[in-house]
C-alpha cells in the first residue's frame, strides 16, 4: 500500500517549491506580522464594521488567522477564515486573487489540524476560484490545478497526482509557460521515482531519472532555474543509496560563484522518530506511535544558517504539549546543508536567521465502525510551515532567543 507521503518524497519536495514569480501570488506562506493579536482582532472587526471592501477584510482577515495560527489558536484561526469565507465567496469573480488566497490558508490550517476533508476541499475552492474567474491558460490557475496534484499525492492517491501534474505539463507547455511546465513535470517525475522506489521497479526509477537528468542538463528557455532543482533533487536520490559525491560538488559551485543571498536548501534529512525507527527494523514503513492528544501540540525551533550553509543554535523558542518529539525535529535541521552565503560588506561572518513551525498531528478517519464519535489515524504526520521573520538576514550576531524577539510579539 502506498504511504501517503513517504520520508523520500518529502525530502524530495523540500528542493521544488517554485519561485514566486512563477506563480505570482500562489505559493505564499504564512509568516510572522509583527503585530499583536489584539491589534489585529481590532482592525478585522472594525473592518467588518463599516462595511470595508471584500479585498481589505479579505487582507485583514488572513492577517489575523495568520497572528492566530502563530500563537497556537489554530482552531480560532481556521473560525477566522472560515467566517470571512462565508461573507467573501460571492466575490470571488471580482476579486479571485483575495478569495483564492483566503481558501489557500484554509487549507494549510486544515493540513496542521489533520482535517483531511477541509484540507481537500479548501484546496479544491482555491483552485475553482481562479479556474472561474481566469484564463485557462492563466499561469495562476495552472499553478492552482497543480497544488490540487499535491493535495491528491498527500492524501493517498499519487496516480490521480500523476495524471494531474502530467495535464497541467502539457497545458503549460502548450500556452508558452515553461516554468510552470516543467515544475509540473518535476513534481511528476518525483512522484513516480517514489512510487517506483517503494515497489522496488528499478525500470520505471531509472526513467524517472532519465527525466529529471535531461531537465537538469537540458532546461526550457525561461526555466533554467529548474535545472538546479532538478540537479538537487537527483543529489538527493544519489544520498539515499551513500553517494555524496553531486551534493558537495554543487555546495563548491555556489561557493565559486561567490555564494547566494537567500537561503537554499540543498540536503536533509527526513524527520525520523524513534517509533519509526523501531518499525523500520521490524519491516515496517509507517510513522506510528502512541498518539494521546492531538491537538496544540506544536513547536517553533529557530536557528542559523551561517556563512558555510551550516545550521548552528538550534533551539526550541516556544512549544505547547508534549515536546519529546522535537529532537527529531532539531536532529533533521542540524543535517540540512544550504548553499554557502555571499559575503556582505563589512560582515566578517553573515548569516540567516530562520524559525520554522511544526506541527504533530493525525488526520480524522472517514468512518469508524461502532461509534459516532471522530477519531484520528494511528498514522502521525508532522506538518511544518516556514515563519521566519522578514528581516532573516539580519547580522549574525545575536543570540537566537534575542533574534527570535520578532517572533514572539505576536503572542502578546
Amino acid at each position: 500500500m502506498f504511504k501517503p507521503v513517504s520520508a523520500l518524497l518529502v525530502a524530495l519536495l523540500a528542493s521544488s517549491a517554485i519561485p514566486a514569480s512563477a506563480a505570482d501570488a500562489s505559493d505564499r506562506e504564512i509568516i510572522v506580522i509583527g503585530q499583536s493579536l489584539k491589534d489585529t482582532e481590532k482592525a478585522l472587526r472594525d473592518c467588518i464594521a463599516r462595511g470595508c471592501p471584500p479585498d481589505e477584510e479579505i487582507r485583514v482577515a488572513l492577517a489575523h488567522a495568520e497572528n492566530q495560527f502563530i500563537t497556537g489558536d489554530y482552531r480560532d484561526a481556521r473560525s477566522t477564515l472560515n467566517k470571512t469565507v462565508g461573507r467573501n465567496r460571492k466575490h470571488g469573480e471580482e476579486y479571485p486573487i483575495e478569495v483564492s488566497d483566503l481558501f489557500r490558508a484554509s487549507s494549510r490550517i486544515a493540513e496542521h489540524l489533520g482535517e483531511g476533508d477541509a484540507f481537500r476541499l479548501s484546496v479544491l475552492d482555491m483552485r475553482d476560484t481562479l479556474k472561474e474567474a481566469l484564463p485557462e491558460t492563466d499561469a495562476r490557475v495552472m499553478v492552482a490545478q497543480i497544488e490540487v496534484g499535491d493535495s491528491r499525492s498527500k492524501l493517498g492517491y499519487p496516480k490521480e497526482a500523476i495524471r494531474v501534474y502530467e495535464n497541467v505539463a502539457e497545458k503549460a507547455l502548450a500556452a508558452g509557460h515553461t516554468r510552470v511546465a516543467t515544475f509540473a513535470n518535476l513534481r511528476k517525475l518525483m512522484l513516480e521515482y517514489v512510487l517506483a522506489s517503494d515497489t522496488d521497479a528499478k525500470g520505471d526509477m531509472k526513467k524517472a531519472i532519465a527525466g529529471m537528468r535531461e531537465i537538469a542538463d537540458k532546461p526550457l528557455a525561461g526555466a533554467e532555474d529548474f535545472g538546479m532543482v532538478a540537479e538537487v533533487t537527483l543529489a538527493r536520490i544519489d544520498r539515499e543509496s551513500g553517494k555524496n559525491e553531486s551534493t558537495a560538488a554543487i555546495v563548491k559551485r555556489y561557493a565559486e560563484k561567490g555564494g547566494v543571498s537567500r537561503p537554499i536548501l540543498l540536503s536533509s534529512t527526513p524527520i525520523k522518530m524513534a517509533d519509526q525507527v523501531g518499525l523500520e527494523q521490524k519491516g515496517g514503513n509507517v510513522l506510528t506511535m502512541s498518539q494521546g492528544s492531538m491537538e496544540d501540540r506544536w513547536i517553533d525551533v529557530g536557528f542559523w544558517v551561517n556563512a558555510n550553509g551550516l545550521p548552528s543554535d538550534i533551539e526550541v523558542l516556544r512549544a505547547s504539549g508534549n515536546t519529546k518529539w522535537a529532537k527529531a525535529v532539531s536532529d533533521s535541521i542540524a543535517s540540512r546543508i544550504y548553499a554557502p552565503l555571499k559575503a556582505k560588506e563589512g560582515d566578517t561572518a553573515p548569516g540567516f536567521y530562520m524559525v520554522e513551525r511544526y506541527t504533530m498531528t493525525a488526520r480524522y478517519m472517514d468512518e469508524v465502525t461502532g461509534t459516532r464519535i471522530r477519531q484520528r489515524s494511528p498514522e502521525v504526520r508532522i506538518e511544518r510551515i516556514d515563519i521566519t521573520p522578514e528581516n532573516y538576514d539580519q547580522p549574525f550576531v545575536a543570540p537566537a532567543k534575542e533574534a527570535a524577539k520578532e517572533t514572539e510579539k505576536t503572542a502578546s
